[in-house]
């Protein structure tokens, strides 16, 4: 294949034909036989036309003008880039002696090889081809619109210069039709014997173009050729055909000779001799090396640059009607090819850079069974076969080129090793793309770099440096089904693709761009106009995976999202009264621990996970991507320390491994706050990521499994009740979470076995210190209860009226607001409270305030502080003529003592209307969260009731007893 265009112009052209020499240098041994040793030396840097190599592109040849083109005449070279020559030639000079007048060629030369510029390029498709047969019949059969050049052969008799016989003066250079395996043969009659310019591309290094010729030996020329052959001269009509036949490079490099381009339209030549190749150990080219080197002439350089046109499009079809669906995407590159002999053709393509419509990301469901193809696999630079994976196939590529004029390259599309975990650097997703034709063994591997966009998972791929060949369209046909790579947008559109395509001219980019609509939406139905209109009504479920009340059962919460609706993007619930969890022996897993999580691969995590064993609680199972086969991906739930001010939280860690590719370690966090007055489990995620890694979540489905063995506990009311609060959706813009969408949830809840559940509480009230009249006692109250039994619902405790509040305490009370933030005075605090229970290591412990409240008097708040804070709230009110403390709403959790201290002396809260000393009783009504009760006359223990004492008055330290109980 040969991508230069030129146009024929009327007479015939002369090519550089084949020169053969007689005299073998039988001397030479391999490592000394080099093409300095049977072609002519040359003079660099100041190159004649008498050296033994020379090449180019040229305006002018004779008859047109006097002289030969050479690099002797810089004037008739042909400057303008990307266009298309009238003339383009070879020529060398056999290496020869010269006794006296005589020039004897030295050697017979045996294989020619000639490299021409990159860039330059020969489109054997512009002409007609002479079918291999024909021309192997004999040239004159031809059709005469094959013909592309001439060749003029000197030959040397006796000694003596002798120009061509008749015969020889011209001879013809046909476009032959090249066999399996050749992008393109051209052919020569000489003396009967056919010769042959075998093309190729150097498709593993820069897909320079080509051709290498073998001679027919002098014996086989005989009686036609007598003598020698010296000299060969081969020109091509550089405009023959459609005119397209050779064209310059595009790019504009400047002078080579001094000049920034150096060797850049350098031609070159290797050359070996019968004798030499005939020699052990000699391989040509390798043994032919160094090569000679022919340059343009001194002060000329590629013209009119400024002038290359370059007009690519880009034509993106999803090859799917519906949104947020598996896309087997189809991109298209077109550069127009500009037929004509006196036109500049096209740019060729340097860098083209593709970026995809917003939301048309990587869909998670291809990674399932996905390999990928290393870089040693795929055999860029070689010519060694393509060995990657079967399953690292993505999709198909098909490039038409003009000098192919039959069929077009053709080949797979697989997806790249990768090599970072930064979606940025192209280095994270890439593609390689390998296109063949078997028929001109010609192959084009290209690597595309994918930098996707790490917040909103947009696509752009590169592929930079491509080879200065020509083509008319590039088009990369993905895959389709339920893995398809990529995932289309979700909304109708236009959904716009843009591009920026530089040209190896040098000239500014284009930047053509596409656009496509869709009509539908995954399940049916029309699709979204915009991001807000999407729907979002995702399916929500969260229960114990047993019912009975009071048990320990595994929690399993589950979030369905269908394809076509909005991003999950977080979840704010609140448990159902009594679903709680054992904190007691579950250790924390540290921050160092969740910030080395996050930053570490997802292998890494998934092999040892940065949280200790002792912090798991569960596993979490996400399925991502669209389409019916989303990805399954695992990992692990750990509770966590203080979070977004919650007392504790839950770290649901998940190594982002897709398939073969590692997109490092996804740690969400769940902040458990616990409602003070109903200890409810109040749980807020931080932003769910819809994007990792550059890739497009399309989370579809979340479930979480908290199983750790005797963690979380069932309540043991037996009442109808539910898990509600709503779920977060992207909204009109799922990167700014100010307005994402809710969507309320609910799922009910029923603890069965309540009736089953006994209630044998006790409470135990103490009176110390002074006990008389207008005195101020001090208030123990214990409330014990045993393991097993339903948990406490309401606590009832009606003093005797000989007890009752000192009226002048009721002013240090704290108000609601104060005590909201935390700032309540310290007269306001009357007592201490501590609560001990079997879900928490230690006991919950804290001040009893006066808080004002909606009724008469104020309310007794114990502020219960420890891994979780609980306020238990007491409505204080007379009854019987007495006071009355009343909780009514207790958290339904189990408590197994719980001790309320008021201190006495001048600053207590109660005061005695009478003496003590003589038995005073308090009622006592408790019910249990099953419906149970345990009501009682409970006996006031005073220091005068004949009981033991206690002791010294514990220390008071600001109006709150420490030390009362243990």
């Amino acid at each position: 294949m040969f991508p230069w265009r030129g146009n024929t112009t009327g007479t015939g052209c002369r090519l550089l034909a084949v020169a053969v020499s007689a005299v073998a240098l039988l001397a030479a041994s391999p490592a000394a036989a080099t093409t300095g040793d049977i072609i002519a030396p040359q003079h660099p840097p100041l190159y004649t036309a008498t050296d033994g190599w020379q090449a180019g592109t040229c305006s002018e040849e004779p008859p047109e003008s006097v002289a030969d083109c050479s690099v002797a005449t810089p004037g008739q070279f042909f400057e303008r880039a990307a266009a298309h020559p009238n003339w383009g030639f070879t020529q060398f000079i056999v290496k020869h002696e010269t006794p006296g007048p005589l020039e004897t060629p030295i050697g017979e030369l045996e294989t020619v090889r000639v490299d021409l510029p990159v860039g330059l390029s020969v489109n054997p498709g512009a002409t007609k081809r002479c079918p291999l047969a024909t021309f192997e019949a004999g040239a004159g059969g031809c059709p005469p619109e094959s013909k592309v050049g001439e060749s003029a052969v000197t030959a040397s008799l006796l000694g003596i210069p002798t120009p061509p016989t008749p015969p020889l003066t011209r001879v013809h250079v046909y476009n032959v039709v090249p066999p399996e395996g050749e992008p393109a043969r051209f052919g020569l009659e000489l003396a009967g014997n056919e010769v042959f310019l075998k093309a190729d591309v150097a498709w593993a290094s820069d897909y320079h173009e080509g051709f290498t010729i073998a001679v027919p030996q002098v014996a086989d020329l005989e009686p036609l050729v007598k003598g020698l052959i010296l000299k060969n001269r081969l020109v091509f009509d550089g405009r023959a055909g459609d005119g397209t036949f050779i064209t310059t490079p595009s790019t504009c490099l400047g002078e080579a000779t001094p000049g920034p381009s150096g060797s850049a339209y350098s031609t070159y030549l290797l050359a070996g001799s019968y004798a030499e190749e005939a020699q052990s150990g000699y391989v040509f080219p390798q043994s032919a090396e160094p090569r000679f080197e022919s340059p343009i002439p001194p002060d000329t350089s590629p013209k009119e640059c400024d002038s290359i046109p370059y007009e690519p499009a880009v034509e993106v079809e999803p090859n799917t009607m519906a949104t947020n669906s598996p896309a087997g995407a189809t991109v298209e590159i077109e550069v127009p090819h500009i037929v004509g002999g006196d036109e500049q053709d096209s740019s060729t393509t340097k860098t083209a850079q593709v970026t995809l419509p917003a939301g048309m990301g990587i869909n998670p469901s291809a990674a399932n069974g996905l390999k990928t193809c290393s870089d040693a696999e795929f055999h860029k630079g070689s010519k060694a076969p393509v060995e990657c994976p079967p399953e690292s196939k993505i999709g198909t590529v098909t490039i038409e080129s003009p000098p192919l004029p039959e069929g077009n390259l053709e080949g797979d599309v697989y997806v790249g090793e990768q090599l970072s975990r930064d979606p940025t650097s192209g280095d994270e997703y890439r593609i390689f793309v390998d296109a063949e034709s078997a028929r001109y063994g010609v192959t084009v591997r290209l690597l595309g770099k994918v930098s996707a966009n790490p917040t909103t998972g947009q696509l752009t791929t590169t592929f930079d440096g491509t080879p200065q060949v020509p083509f008319t369209s590039f088009r990369l046909e993905f895959d389709s089904g339920a893995r398809a790579v990529l995932g289309s947008p979700p909304t109708c559109g236009p959904n716009k693709t843009t591009t920026v395509m530089t040209p190896w001219s040098g000239n500014p980019a284009a930047t053509p761009s596409d656009d496509f609509t869709l009509t539908s939406a995954p399940a049916g139905g029309g699709c979204a106009k915009t991001m807000a209109e999407r729907p979002f009504a995702p399916g929500f479920g969260l229960a114990p995976q047993g019912n009975l009340a009071g048990a320990f059962s595994p929690q399993r919460i589950k979030v369905l999202r269908p394809d076509g609706q909005q991003e999950l993007k977080g979840v704010e619930i609140t448990l159902a009264p009594g679903m709680t969890g054992k904190l007691a022996g579950i250790s924390y897993c540290p921050e160092a621990a969740l910030v080395a999580a996050a930053a570490s691969s997802g292998k890494a995590e998934a092999a040892s996970s940065s949280c200790p064993s002792a912090s798991l609680v569960g596993t979490a199972t996400v399925k991502a991507g669209t389409g019916p086969a989303p990805l399954r991906i695992g990992g692990k739930v750990f509770l966590s320390g203080p979070w977004n001010g919650a007392p504790l939280s839950l770290a649901v860690v998940t190594p982002a491994t897709a398939g073969p590719f590692d997109l490092g370690t996804v740690v969400v966090r769940v902040a458990l706050f616990v409602e003070p007055e109903t200890a409810q489990i109040h749980a807020v995620s931080d932003p769910i990521p819809d994007v990792f890694g550059g890739a497009k979540l399309d989370i579809r489905s979340v479930f979480v499994n908290v199983n750790r063995r005797e963690f979380t506990l069932n309540g043991t009311n037996c009442r109808k009740n539910a898990t509600a609060g709503v779920l977060n959706g992207g909204g009109a813009d799922p990167t700014n979470p100010a307005i994402f969408s809710a969507f309320p949830v609910s799922d009910p809840v029923q603890a069965g076995g309540c009736e089953k559940l006994k209630f044998r509480p006790k409470l135990e009230l103490r009176m110390f210190g002074a006990t008389h009249r207008n005195q101020h006692p001090r208030l123990r109250s214990a409330l014990l209860a045993r393991a097993g039994d339903a948990n406490i619902a309401r606590a009832s405790v009606a003093l005797p009226h000989a007890i009752f509040l000192d009226q002048s305490s009721l002013s240090k009370v704290c108000t609601r607001v104060q005590f909201a933030v935390g700032q309540c005075p310290k007269k306001s605090v009357y007592g201490y409270a501590r609560a001990f229970s079997p879900l928490l290591g230690k006991p919950l412990e804290g001040p009893v305030y006066l808080r004002s409240s909606n009724n008469p008097l104020p309310d007794l708040v114990a502020h219960l502080g420890g891994q979780v804070d609980i306020d238990l709230v007491g409505r204080i009110d007379s009854y019987k003529g007495g006071i009355r403390t009343t909780f009514d709403r207790v958290p339904d959790v189990p408590v197994t003592k719980f001790v309320l201290t008021l201190p006495g002396g001048k600053h207590g809260l109660l005061v005695a209307s009478e003496s003590l000393c003589k038995p005073v009783r308090a009622i006592v009504q408790l019910k249990g969260q099953n419906g149970k009760k345990a009501n009682k006359r409970t006996k006031v223990r005073t220091p005068c009731s004949g009981e033991k004492k206690e002791g010294p008055a514990p220390q008071e330290r600001q109006g709150i007893v420490v030390g009362i109980d243990s």
